[in-house]
C-alpha cells in the first residue's frame, strides 16, 4: 500500500513539472541573421575578451536575443531555448526531451528595473514558483556550477544591473574573464582533455618547429601523432594532439579545451606557425580547430561552429580567419570543417583510436583533404546561399554536404 501511495506521488509530480509537447517550437533553420546577431550579443559580454570587475554594459535587442536562442538550440540540440523582449517583459524559455516523451519545460520572467540580480519569477511545467524561491533556485544552479569548477560570482555581482524596456534589455554583467570561464568549462567534461599531454605535445611541436621549420599542415600532422601507436591509451594521447596542434597553427587559447594548457605553455610558447594545406593558409585553420573542437566540446557542437562561421561571412565583407580567405559561405571551407571533427571523432573513439592515429602520422594533405573537394563551391553571398541551397536544414544543402561526407569516406583518413 505504502509503495503504491509513493509511485502514485512519484507520477504525480513527473506530470506536473513535465509536459507532453515542448514550450519552445522547434527553432527551425538557423539563418545568417541570426549567426550575426547571437555572436554580437556574445561579444558583448566581454569586448576584445576582457572582463572587468565593474562588469560590462551589454544591450540585447529582439535580434540578438532571438540569435542567442537560435545558436544555443543548434549547438545544442535537442534542447531548445527561446530568449524574447516584448512590452518591457523578458521571457526565457527552455525545454529539453526527458523520459517515456516527456518534455521539461522552465520559464522564467522578469520585467523593470533593478540593481543586482532581478526579481524573477520561474515557472516548471505546471508548477509556478514565486520570486524567492524562483531565485534560490537560480543560486542553487550557480553554487552547482561552481562546485563542477566554475567561478561565476553571487547572484548581485554576476548582474549588477538590469532594464528590461520595451523591445531591449540593458544590462551590466560581469563574467569571469574568458579564459578562466573556458578553462572551467572545459573541466565539466566528463572525459576532459588532459592538459598535461597537451602541454608535452605542444611544447615537443613547437622545439621542432624551431629545429625544423614547416609550413606544411601535414607535417605538424605527422609529428604530432608519431608517437600515437605507442600509447597505452591512444584515444586520450589523440585529443590531446588535436588540441597542441590547434594551439600550434591557430590560437593558444585552443588549450583553453584542456583545461589549463594554455597558461601552462607559456614558457616554451612560439608566434602561431602559418601552414598551409593545398597552398591555402584558411583550410589549415579550419581544420586543425574543427579537429580541436570535436576533441574537446563533441562533434555536434564543432559541426554547428563551422556552419555558423561561413553562414557569418556569407555576410561579412573580410573572413574572420586570414586577409586571404575567401569571404562569402564556402563549401570548400566546410569540407575541411568536416575532415577535422570527423577525423577527431575517429581518433577519439577508443576502437578506432590506435588505427586513425597510425594513419594520422603518416597523413599527406590528400588524405586530409581530398583534393577534389577544391571544386567545391566558395564565395557564397547570403543571397545566392539561401537562392540555391535554402538554409542548412534544406535538402540541397544536406545533399552537398553528404557528397562532402562520402568523398571523405572514400578518400579522406578512415
Amino acid at each position: 500500500m505504502i509503495l503504491a501511495v509513493l509511485v502514485a506521488i512519484a507520477l504525480s509530480l513527473l506530470l506536473a513539472v513535465t509536459s507532453g509537447s515542448p514550450w519552445v517550437a522547434p527553432r527551425g533553420t538557423v539563418t545568417a541573421q541570426q549567426v550575426g546577431a547571437g555572436r554580437a550579443a556574445v561579444a558583448q559580454l566581454q569586448p576584445g575578451g576582457i572582463a572587468t570587475p565593474q562588469g560590462n554594459a551589454v544591450r540585447f535587442g529582439r535580434a540578438e536575443l532571438d540569435g542567442i536562442g537560435a545558436l544555443v538550440s543548434d549547438g545544442f540540440a535537442p534542447d531548445r531555448l527561446a530568449m524574447e523582449v516584448r512590452s518591457g517583459v523578458l521571457t526565457v524559455t527552455g525545454s529539453r526531451p526527458w523520459w517515456f516523451g516527456r518534455w521539461l519545460n522552465v520559464r522564467l520572467v522578469t520585467s523593470g528595473t533593478s540593481k543586482g540580480f532581478p526579481v524573477i519569477r520561474i515557472r516548471i511545467g505546471a508548477i509556478p514558483l514565486p520570486p524567492a524561491i524562483s531565485r534560490r533556485i537560480v543560486d542553487f544552479l550557480r553554487y552547482a556550477a561552481n562546485r563542477r569548477g566554475l567561478a561565476l560570482p553571487p547572484l548581485d555581482k554576476l548582474v549588477r544591473s538590469i532594464a528590461v524596456e520595451r523591445d531591449a534589455v540593458a544590462a551590466t554583467i560581469a563574467l569571469p574573464p574568458r579564459e578562466m570561464l573556458a578553462d572551467r568549462l572545459a573541466k565539466l567534461e566528463n572525459d576532459p582533455v588532459d592538459a598535461v599531454a597537451v602541454k608535452r605535445l605542444y611544447c615537443g611541436l613547437a622545439a621542432a618547429q624551431r629545429r625544423y621549420p614547416s609550413d606544411d599542415l601535414a607535417h605538424h600532422v605527422n609529428r604530432a601523432f608519431a608517437g600515437a601507436a605507442a600509447q597505452p591509451n591512444p584515444a586520450a594521447y589523440n585529443r590531446a594532439a588535436f588540441v597542441a596542434l590547434a594551439m600550434l597553427l591557430v590560437d593558444p587559447r585552443a588549450g583553453d579545451l584542456a583545461g589549463g594548457a594554455q597558461a601552462a605553455t607559456a614558457g616554451c610558447r612560439i608566434d602561431p606557425v602559418v601552414v598551409t594545406l593545398h597552398g591555402r593558409a584558411d583550410l589549415s585553420k579550419h581544420w586543425a580547430l574543427s579537429a580541436a573542437l570535436s576533441a574537446g566540446a563533441g562533434g555536434q557542437l564543432a559541426q554547428a561552429l563551422g556552419e555558423w562561421k561561413e553562414l557569418a561571412d556569407s555576410l561579412a565583407q573580410q573572413s574572420e580567419f586570414a586577409v586571404g580567405d575567401p569571404t562569402g559561405f564556402s563549401f570548400v571551407d566546410l569540407s575541411a570543417d568536416r575532415s577535422g571533427f570527423t577525423i577527431a571523432q575517429a581518433a577519439s573513439d577508443p576502437d578506432q583510436a590506435e588505427r586513425i592515429g597510425a594513419r594520422l602520422a603518416r597523413a599527406t594533405p590528400a588524405t586530409i583533404l581530398p583534393p577534389s573537394l577544391l571544386d567545391r563551391r566558395e564565395r557564397l553571398t547570403n543571397a545566392e546561399f539561401v537562392r540555391r541551397y535554402g538554409s542548412v536544414q534544406d535538402p540541397r544543402y544536406v545533399a552537398m554536404v553528404a557528397g562532402i561526407d562520402a568523398v571523405l569516406a572514400r578518400d579522406g583518413i578512415r
